[in-house]
């Protein structure tokens, strides 16, 4: 009598074995991240309406934290919360504005996707999400646009 238990052919085989260790390695990759970046992802559970905020500056214009209506940081809160599946990255942002709060894991930074979180003790913790609520984002983006206008226009300042 034969044994039925080996009736897969080699090739078949090999290739469940190389999926398995290909899905081992992704997963655990993906475990690596999770367990890295619970830090930054506290801090921003830890935002709100009432989070100490540094002043928002665009060249040559600066709105202080006071001048953020409350329409403007609900905004940011809701876009905050909506950012999900991160990436550790370390390339540094240049351009637009982006908005600073006071967490207690540390300082907590928002560029669009990206988000740096400088910790207490001196590390950095970068990463970028990937999914986010686009129209939120586009509202705060309006809200705070106007407001950077207003201010422009209070220094006297044109700009187009």
């Amino acid at each position: 009598m034969k044994n039925s238990s080996n009736r897969n052919p080699p090739l078949f085989r090999g290739l469940v074995i190389v999926a398995g260790f290909l899905l081992l390695i992704w997963g655990g990759f993906h475990l690596w991240q999770w367990h890295k970046l619970r830090p930054l992802r506290a801090a921003m559970d830890s935002f709100t309406t009432e989070s100490a905020m540094k002043p928002i500056s665009i060249y040559p214009v600066t709105i202080q934290p006071q001048q953020i209506t409350p329409k403007a940081r609900e905004l940011m809160v809701q876009f905050v919360k909506s950012l999900g599946s991160p990436i550790m990255e370390n390339q540094s942002y240049a351009g637009g504005w982006t908005f600073s709060y006071a967490a207690p894991q540390g300082q907590v930074t928002i560029a669009s996707s990206r988000v740096i979180l400088h910790m207490d003790d001196g590390s950095r913790l970068q990463a970028r999400f990937y999914r986010s609520d686009k129209d939120i984002y586009k509202q705060l983006d309006e809200e705070i646009g106007r407001l950077f206008d207003e201010e422009a226009k209070s220094q006297g300042l044109d700009i187009s």
